[in-house]
């Protein structure tokens, strides 16, 4: 299983996600040249084809690699996604990160859970928040916003493989009508609404059982 996290975040974000599965991280996704890398490392470590779990930016990564290197995945969730984010947004971002960095991660990080998990959140606030803060690069922040600027998702463009869709039905950073839109546009998508979850709707409850739900 492959665990892609998404904008301003690592493998640590997963962390006690699967029971008895340790989250391994090398640092944020890089999107450049990420399907050659990742193919990379599974031809050095893994027998047979994988599962791979998207989040938000790692969802369209984790489309784009199903569909370049079709005999390393089995099958694929997508957490999160939409069809692509706005111009005005993504520069409204990277304005942000130029002025006050620390905020305006603090901001995003704050609508990843808002408005309905709140108790994650201040689990998050109160762990893994500080670490990021210190430790995100802004050359690689800045690489993640340019990808996002021209990443695309629909019907078509999904992988031939089976897809999963799992999206927070209160998510305030990518909205649901338009995942919803890719899965009904796609013929072997299936769509899961978590109800009450937000953007981080990994970490809601009732995400492993739709997960599952090939």
């Amino acid at each position: 299983m492959v665990l892609l996290p998404g904008w301003a975040t690592d493998g640590r974000v997963f962390d006690g996600l699967f029971p008895g599965v340790a989250a391994v991280t090398t640092g944020p996704l890089r999107p450049e040249g990420f399907t050659r890398r990742l193919a990379s490392f599974l031809d050095r470590s893994v027998r047979g084809p994988v599962d791979v779990i998207g989040w938000s930016l790692g969802g369209f990564l984790a489309a784009e690699f199903a569909r370049e290197r079709p005999e390393r995945v089995r099958r694929v969730v997508l957490v999160g996604i939409r069809r692509g984010y706005p111009e005005g947004d993504v520069e409204a971002v990277l304005r942000s990160l130029s002025v006050d960095p620390g905020a305006c991660l603090s901001g995003f990080y704050t609508r990843c859970f808002y408005p309905s998990q709140m108790p994650a959140w201040r689990r998050f606030r109160a762990g893994l928040q500080a670490a990021y803060l210190r430790e995100m690069d802004g050359g690689v922040l800045r690489e993640g916003l340019s990808y996002l600027a021209n990443a695309r998702l629909s019907g078509g463009t999904l992988p031939p493989c089976p897809v999963s869709i799992v999206h927070g039905e209160k998510d305030v950073v990518a909205p649901l009508a338009e995942a919803e839109g890719v899965a009904r546009e796609s013929g072997n998508a299936t769509f899961h609404p978590l109800p009450g979850a937000a953007h981080a709707a990994f970490l809601a409850e009732g995400f492993l059982a739709a997960a599952a739900d090939g």
